[in-house]
């Protein structure tokens, strides 16, 4: 196929209860760590109080998730952003190797010995999965949040058959 395409879309995972309560932890340990510091050190005390503050801040800003979803000519990459400031490539796959796509809520079972990547943005809306045999990983679910301009480069991609299934089905609603 001699389609150039190239589409990218960058999605925030949604913090949960679970993080917020170890950011809210994380804020409370700094501040009385900071508090002990002043009190009891008296020349150095600032210094550490502002060295744990900064700590703090980075622990916190560093569990905040994006991911990056890169289409280009049917290869699909999929990155992790910690924090705006770390990235972390979780895979690179063809779309032309996908043995099924489609809804999540349509999904099939996951295959044997599946390895699973998530990069959805936990909302549960509009999340996607692609199964597919990879060159190292082997049998893996890719579950993911996609804008509709990627949608429309994965159609374009996909195996014959399941474009044909998975454009009946986006036109159905």
């Amino acid at each position: 196929m001699n389609t150039d395409f190239y589409a990218e879309c960058l999605v925030a995972r949604t913090s949960g209860g679970a993080v917020l309560a170890k950011k809210i932890a994380v804020g409370v340990l700094a501040v009385l760590l900071g508090f002990f510091a002043v009190m009891y050190l008296f020349l150095v005390g600032p210094l550490i109080a502002l060295a744990v503050v900064y700590g703090a801040y980075y622990i916190i800003t560093g569990m905040d998730v994006e991911y990056e979803y890169i289409l280009t000519n049917g290869e699909l990459d999929v990155d992790k952003i910690m924090g705006k400031r770390k990235r972390k490539r979780l895979i690179t796959a063809e779309i032309s190797e996908f043995t099924s796509f489609g809804r999540l809520s349509d999904a099939p079972d996951e295959p044997e010995s599946c390895t699973t990547v998530l990069a959805a943005d936990g909302t549960g809306k509009n999340e996607y999965y692609a199964d597919l045999v990879h060159k190292t990983a082997g049998n893996v679910r890719i579950i993911f949040t996609p804008s509709e301009k990627i949608l429309d480069g994965v159609e374009l991609f996909l195996p014959r058959q399941l474009r044909v299934e998975f454009k009946r089905k986006r036109q159905a609603g």
